[in-house]
């Protein structure tokens, strides 16, 4: 996680723009479908259509679940969890949102509040108002993705350019469930990985214009590289469960497996595969949300620098667990290794975060912070 590519603010944005893009992924005009048990059937119905979704309860989950490393021991885990309320067509639904990351034994999550009409996040005892202009750019990224999906009839995720009806193969019916209080018919159909990156790269060159994302994501996945990650990924596989009575989206789990091996293996403690799997949820689907404005909202600025905190500690995380470093160094020396190198210590990003809090809304105190961690390693 350098920090010249993912800084605090674009990391926020981008995990709001990710939520956003989720929430009205199937906001629209209602539609009425014939039951059918086919799964091919139930699969169009259910991604090819409108289908009103105004409010609910979002969950999002990304986990890694590694094999074989003795230092990665435990799955690493990004989480989104929260209410959502549309508030109309082009705009930004209003959302209250906890995203949570657990990786190598350090846990921290933040809120993520949007009233439409601005931007939040917020710790324990405090909120931090999203700049204006950052927030008007999210609004109008989104707002071109909610147009492009009702031009074209489909959901927003056709918007982005992603359609699981282009990559889900031999679909079949595996039964009925309860998800989020709806009784659901459950799809299981393998992934033509080849589909689906070609999907990704419609996403990527869409979001390379963003205006909320400018230039800092990759633009392209190359002929190239497609081939070799669909020759290497295993098991890929997709779940959909689809309203039974509304051919609604309850919740979608893709999973895949990816083999490592090489010096990638050996660097990270004999890692011998990667277990990928990306979940999402409606719950309380079209129940009324209330969304309030935070109390306590304190300069953004404060929690980038407790965000890049957490991103420090991960960091020094993974020095120390020799995932940073890719060369020896000699035992006794007293330079700093290469997986710590360009990180603060624990304890000069604590005086820092420190100075930051004690400087208030001083901007020329928290830039004075800085020094400490050019001279503090």
């Amino acid at each position: 996680m350098p920090r010249g590519t993912w800084g605090p603010r674009r990391l926020t944005l981008l995990l709001v723009v990710i939520v956003a893009a989720s929430v009205l992924s199937a906001c629209g005009s209602s539609s009425d479908t014939s039951s059918s048990s086919n799964a091919q059937t139930l699969l169009k119905q259910t991604f090819g259509g409108g289908h009103s979704v105004k409010s609910g309860v979002l969950d999002l989950g990304l986990t890694l679940t590694p094999t074989g490393s003795s230092t990665l021991t435990s799955p690493i885990t990004l989480s989104i969890h929260g209410p959502f309320q549309s508030r109309g067509s082009g705009t930004l639904p209003a959302s209250d949102f906890t995203l949570s990351i657990t990786a190598l034994s350090h846990h921290g999550s933040f809120g993520v509040v949007s009233t439409g009409s601005a931007g939040y996040v917020t710790l324990p005892g405090a909120s931090y108002q999203l700049p204006q202009a950052q927030f008007q750019k999210l609004e109008s990224s989104f707002s071109s993705v909610d147009s492009s999906a009702g031009s074209s009839g489909g959901s927003g995720l056709s918007g982005l350019g992603i359609n699981p009806l282009d990559w889900v193969k031999n679909p079949t019916v595996v039964g009925t469930e309860n998800v989020g209080g709806a009784d659901t018919t459950h799809i299981h159909g393998d992934v033509n990985v080849a589909a689906l990156l070609g999907d990704l790269n419609k996403f990527l060159a869409r979001e390379s214009k963003s205006s909320a994302t400018t230039s800092k994501l990759p633009t392209t996945i190359t002929p190239a590289t497609q081939s070799k990650i669909s020759r290497e990924i295993e098991n890929a596989t997709l779940d959909v469960w689809t309203g039974s009575s509304d051919k609604t989206l309850r919740k979608l789990t893709l999973s895949m497996t990816v083999p490592v091996t090489g010096k990638i293996s050996t660097t990270l403690g004999g890692l011998s595969s990667a277990g990928i799997g990306i979940s999402l949820q409606y719950s309380d689907l079209n129940q009324t949300q209330a969304i309030s404005t935070p109390s306590n909202i304190r300069p953004y600025s404060q929690f980038q620098a407790k965000l890049q905190s957490l991103v420090g500690g991960l960091e020094g995380s993974l020095g120390q667990s020799g995932l940073g470093s890719t060369g020896s160094s000699s035992s006794g020396s007293s330079a700093a290794s290469p997986g710590t190198a360009s990180t603060p210590s624990s304890g000069t990003v604590s005086k820092y975060s420190q100075c930051i809090e004690s400087a208030g809304s001083d901007v020329t105190k928290m830039q004075k912070c800085a020094s400490l961690l050019d001279g503090g390693q």
